[in-house]
């Protein structure tokens, strides 16, 4: 090991290591001053900032003492608020009273009132059915008899060729009027 150490002062001069350290203690010298302008500027930055806040502070001292201010009026003002909202809650609680009696009463009127319009409509209705009943009646018994007449006709024509035409025409005759009297049934609201 020693024969290394040799060798290698051998080739490195005296000269070359004083430069080299001359050298590392420059670029050291040089980072320490970049750091010192480094954390002066941070320093600067930070006393700008403290400025700010003590700015700050001091506008929030003022701001809470007109709080303080405010609040105490403000208390005031809730006492005030309370003492009204009490008396507007008993006049609005005797106004709903008389409200409501009142909208009571003219529910009852309105309720009358329709009843008796619908009574009336319905009369009208019902006799605006009870004529529509008796036209039609009046034309069914027009066409009954109509076909009363053919029946009679065709009966007296078949008499002598079919006799066991009579019951169904009979039994056909009693349909239609059962038919007919249902249909009167339905149009009067019975069915």
């Amino acid at each position: 090991m020693d024969n290394i150490m040799d060798k290698l002062a051998g080739k490195i001069s005296a000269q070359e290591i004083i430069n080299a350290n001359a050298a590392a203690e420059a670029a050291h010298r040089e980072q320490i001053e970049n750091q010192n302008r480094q954390y002066e500027e941070e320093i600067n930055v930070l006393r700008q900032n403290a400025h700010k806040l003590e700015d700050r502070l001091n506008n929030i001292e003022i701001a809470l003492k007109d709080l303080k201010k405010d609040r105490d009026e403000a208390d005031v003002n809730v006492q005030e608020l309370d003492n009204a909202i009490r008396e507007l809650k008993n006049n609005l609680s005797d106004r709903l009273n008389k409200s409501d009696e009142a909208t009571h009463d003219v529910g009852v009127r309105i309720y009358r009132n329709v009843q008796a319009a619908v009574i009336d409509e319905q009369k009208k209705q019902l006799d605006e059915i009870k004529e529509d009943l008796k036209k039609q009646m009046e034309s069914i018994r027009g066409e009954f008899t109509m076909l009363v007449r053919q029946l009679d006709s065709m009966q007296r024509a078949n008499r002598a060729k079919n006799r066991g035409i009579m019951p169904l025409t009979v039994i056909i005759l009693i349909a239609t009027i059962a038919n007919l009297a249902l249909v009167v049934l339905r149009i009067i609201g019975l069915v």
